[in-house]
C-alpha cells in the first residue's frame, strides 16, 4: 500500500508540473520533481525515472509542460557559469583551488541565486545525490533531456548567448594554458606544442562569428565546427603527450594540475561545440552531454570536497613517485638461484652495519645530555647507518616493502595493457621468497654480531655496553608484546618507512622534472671546484642516487625523534624496528649473562618477529595501496589474486622460501586459463 502510496506521489509531482500556469513556480516545481526521483526504500532512482519518462511519451499534454519548463528555465538563469566553472578546476594554481575549498568550508560564498547553479544546488542538496543519479542508465536521460532540445535549438534563445559565452571564455583559458612554461617544456619543439592552443582560440572565434550571423548556413558552421574538433583532438594528443613524457622527464605538482585542468576545458569545449553546431543535438550526441551532467552534479555535491581534489590533481604525480618506486623495488625482487644468493649476502653486510648502528646508539643513550640533542644523534646515527646501506648495495628487510609494493602494482598497471592475475601471483611468490631471504640475511648477521659487540665491549672497556642490570632487562622488555606496546610501535616505524619511500620516490622523480644533473655540470661556482670528468660522475650520480639519500636521511631522524615526540606529547608514540630491536634482545641478553627467564627469552622472541610483521605490513600495506591508486587499478581484482596466490602457495608452498630451478610459467602452476584484468 506504501509503495503505491509513493508512485502517487511521482503522480502529484507530474500533476503539479501539468496543471501549472505560473512560471515563477517552474524552479521550486524542478527541485520537487529532483526531490521525487531520489530514491527511498519503496522505489529506486530508475524506477521512478522510467515513470517520468514512460508518462511524457504516453502524455503529450505533460510532454508540453516539461518542454516548456526546461525552456523558462534555460532562458531565465544564468547558465554560464555552470559550463565553465562547475566541474573544472578554475584556481590558478593546485594551492589556490585547495584555499578556495577551505575557505568555502568555513563561509560559503554569496550565492547568485538567478543562476542554473543555485538551482541544481537546491535540487541535488544531498551530498551522495551524485550516486543515485550515476545509477540511472544514460538512455533514460537522455529520454528525460531531450525534452529540453527545443530551449537549446531555438536562435536568439537566452541559453545559447550563455552557451557562446561559455565557449569563448573557456577558448581564452586553454590557450593561456596552453602557453605556460610548466606545459610547454616537456617537448623538445615548443613550435609545435604552442601553435594547436593558439590556433584553437582563433578557430573558436571563427566559428562563433560563423554560428552568430544569420546568413551562415548549416553546412559553413558544421564545417567551422569541425575545424575546432581537430584542433581540439590535437590539443588532447598533446596532452597525452606530456603525461606520457613525464617517465622521462618527471612532473610536478603544478604541472599536473595543469594537464587535470586544461584537460577538464578541452572536454567542456567538445560539449559546447554539440550545443551550438546544428544537427548536433541528436541522441547519439546526448551520451556525452549526459556523462557531461553526471559530472557537474558530482562537482555540485561534492564542491567543497579537499580529498577529491587531491584525489584528482595528484594523480599523475603519485603515479611518478610510485613508478619511481617501482623501478627501485625491482632490484629487490629476485628470480633466480644466484640473484637470491647474492641478495641474501646484500642483506647480511645491512645487517653488518645495523649491528654497529646500534652499538653506537646504545653509547649515545649512555652519555648524558639534553634530550633534543640526543635524539638528534640518534637520527644522525640511523640516518649514517641507512645511507651506507644504500650507497654500499647492502640492504635493509625492512626497506623493501614500500618498493616492492609499488613494483607489484606496477605490473597491475592498466596503462601498460592486459595483465595476467596468475603472473601477477607467481611475482607476488618472487617479492615474498626476496623479502624472506633479506630478514633472514639481516637477522642471522645482527643477532650474533650485536652479542659479539656486547660481550666485546665488556672486556674491552670492563663496562656493559648497556650500562645496567636493568637496562638489560629492559632491553628485552621492550620487545616484548606482554610487557610493551612493542607492536604498536612497530605499526609506527612502518609508517614512517613508507613515508621515507615516498619521499624518495619524490625526489627521484624531481632530480628529473628539475634537470638537476644538467644543471649542476652546467654550475658556475662547481666548475671551479670540481674537474669536468669529476663534476659530471658526481652529478649523474646525484641524479640517480638523491631520492634514496634524502629518504634514508629523513628515515633516520624521523626513528630518532619517535621518542622525544611521545615524551613531549606525553603519548605512547616510540619505534621498533626489527633489526635494532634484534641488536637490543642481544645486548641485553649478553648484559645478563643469559641468566634470564626462559619466558622472557620465549616472548622477546615472539615480540621481536611481530615487530618485523608489522613494520612489514604496514609499510606494504599503505605503499601498495598508493601505488594501486595512483594507477587506476579496480580493487575488485584483488580477492582474485589472492585465490590464486593460495593455490599457488598449497601447490609449490618451497617457492615462496627459495627459488626453484627454472623461472615458473603460469601453466605450471595453474591450470585454469589465465584470467585478464579488463
Amino acid at each position: 500500500m506504501k509503495k503505491k502510496e509513493e508512485a502517487l506521489d511521482i503522480n502529484g509531482i507530474i500533476k503539479d508540473i501539468k496543471s501549472n500556469t505560473d512560471k515563477n513556480l517552474y524552479g521550486p516545481l524542478f527541485i520537487k520533481l529532483i526531490n521525487g526521483l531520489r530514491p527511498d526504500k519503496y522505489q529506486n532512482a530508475v524506477e521512478k525515472m522510467t515513470l517520468i519518462v514512460n508518462r511524457s511519451k504516453d502524455d503529450k499534454a505533460f510532454e508540453s509542460a516539461m518542454e516548456n519548463l526546461f525552456i523558462y528555465l534555460f532562458n531565465t538563469q544564468d547558465s554560464q557559469s555552470l559550463f565553465t566553472s562547475v566541474g573544472v578546476l578554475t584556481g590558478e594554481t593546485f594551492f589556490t583551488e585547495f584555499s578556495k575549498k577551505m575557505n568555502a568550508k568555513f563561509l560559503p560564498p554569496l550565492p547568485d541565486k538567478r543562476s542554473m547553479n543555485y538551482l541544481l544546488e537546491q535540487a541535488f542538496n544531498k551530498y551522495d545525490d551524485y550516486k543515485w543519479v550515476d545509477s540511472i542508465p544514460n538512455n533514460l536521460w537522455i529520454d528525460f533531456f531531450m525534452l529540453a532540445v527545443k530551449a537549446l535549438n531555438k536562435e536568439n534563445a537566452p541559453v545559447r548567448k550563455y552557451l557562446i559565452n561559455a565557449l569563448n571564455i573557456l577558448s581564452y583559458r586553454v590557450s593561456s594554458l596552453g602557453l605556460d612554461d610548466d606545459l610547454s617544456s616537456q617537448l623538445r619543439n615548443q613550435n609545435e606544442f604552442i601553435s594547436p592552443f593558439i590556433e584553437l582560440n582563433k578557430q573558436i572565434q571563427s566559428f562563433l562569428f560563423v554560428a552568430g550571423n544569420e546568413s551562415s548556413s548549416d553546412e559553413i558552421i558544421i564545417a567551422s565546427g569541425d575545424k575546432v574538433r581537430m584542433l581540439v583532438a590535437k590539443c588532447e594528443t598533446i596532452i597525452e603527450d606530456i603525461k606520457r613524457s613525464t617517465l622521462t622527464f618527471g612532473t610536478s605538482l603544478r604541472q599536473t594540475y595543469l594537464l587535470q585542468r586544461n584537460e577538464e576545458q578541452l572536454q567542456r569545449i567538445r560539449i559546447l561545440l554539440r550545443f551550438l553546431t546544428p544537427g548536433e543535438i541528436p541522441e547519439k550526441a546526448m551520451d556525452n552531454s549526459v556523462n557531461l551532467f553526471k559530472s557537474i552534479i558530482k562537482s555540485i555535491c561534492k564542491r567543497n570536497s579537499l580529498s577529491d581534489l587531491f584525489r584528482n590533481t595528484t594523480t599523475l604525480l603519485a603515479y611518478q613517485i610510485a613508478e619511481h618506486k617501482s623501478e627501485s623495488g625491482e632490484h629487490y625482487i629476485t628470480t633466480t638461484r644466484s640473484e637470491y644468493t647474492s641478495f641474501f649476502y646484500s642483506a647480511a653486510g645491512g645487517g653488518v652495519i645495523i649491528a654497529f648502528a646500534a652499538m653506537l646508539k646504545a653509547l649515545i643513550h649512555s652519555v648524558h645530555m639534553l634530550p633534543f640533542w640526543q635524539s638528534f644523534l640518534f637520527g644522525l646515527n640511523y640516518a649514517i647507518a641507512f645511507v651506507l646501506i644504500f650507497i654500499t648495495g647492502a640492504s635493509l628487510a625492512t626497506k623493501q616493502p614500500a618498493m616492492t609494493a609499488s613494483a607489484l602494482a606496477s605490473s597491475l598497471d592498466a596503462r601498460k595493457g592486459s595483465v595476467s592475475l596468475e603472473g601477477l601471483s607467481i611475482m607476488f611468490a618472487k617479492v615474498w621468497r626476496s623479502q624472506f631471504a633479506s630478514f633472514i640475511g639481516n637477522l642471522i648477521i645482527v643477532f650474533p654480531l650485536a652479542y659479539i659487540l656486547s660481550f666485546s665491549w665488556d672486556k674491552i672497556t670492563g663496562h656493559s655496553l648497556l650500562a645496567t642490570k636493568k637496562e638489560c632487562l629492559q632491553a628485552l622488555r621492550d620487545q616484548n608484546p606482554l610487557t610493551s606496546l612493542a607492536w604498536l610501535y612497530a605499526c609506527i616505524t612502518g609508517v614512517a618507512l613508507f613515508i621515507s619511500g615516498i619521499i624518495s620516490g619524490y625526489f627521484d622523480n624531481k632530480t628529473i622534472y628539475s634537470n638537476f644533473s644538467a644543471r649542476m655540470k652546467e654550475h658556475t661556482g662547481l666548475k671551479k671546484i670540481f674537474q669536468r670528468e669529476k663534476l659530471n660522475h658526481l652529478s649523474d650520480y646525484l641524479q640517480a642516487n638523491l631520492g634514496g639519500i634524502i629518504g634514508n636521511v629523513v628515515l633516520g631522524f624521523m626513528l630518532g625523534y619517535a621518542t622525544l615526540i611521545g615524551q613531549f606529547f606525553g603519548i605512547p608514540f616510540d619505534i621498533r624496528h626489527i633489526t635494532i630491536s634484534t641488536a637490543y634482545f642481544a645486548f641485553g641478553l649478553e648484559g645478563l649473562k643469559m641468566y634470564v627467564s626462559h619466558w622472557d627469552i620465549i616472548w622477546t622472541f615472539v615480540g621481536v618477529i611481530g615487530i618485523g610483521f608489522f613494520n612489514f605490513l604496514l609499510s606494504f600495506s599503505l605503499a601498495f595501496y598508493v601505488a594501486i591508486r595512483s594507477r587506476n587499478v579496480r580493487v575488485t581484482q584483488l580477492p582474485k589474486v589472492a585465490v590464486l596466490i593460495t593455490r599457488y602457495f598449497f601447490k609449490h608452498p618451497l617457492d615462496f622460501v627459495f627459488p626453484p630451478k627454472n623461472d615458473r610459467k603460469p601453466s605450471e602452476v595453474f591450470s585454469k586459463k589465465n584470467l585478464h584484468m579488463t
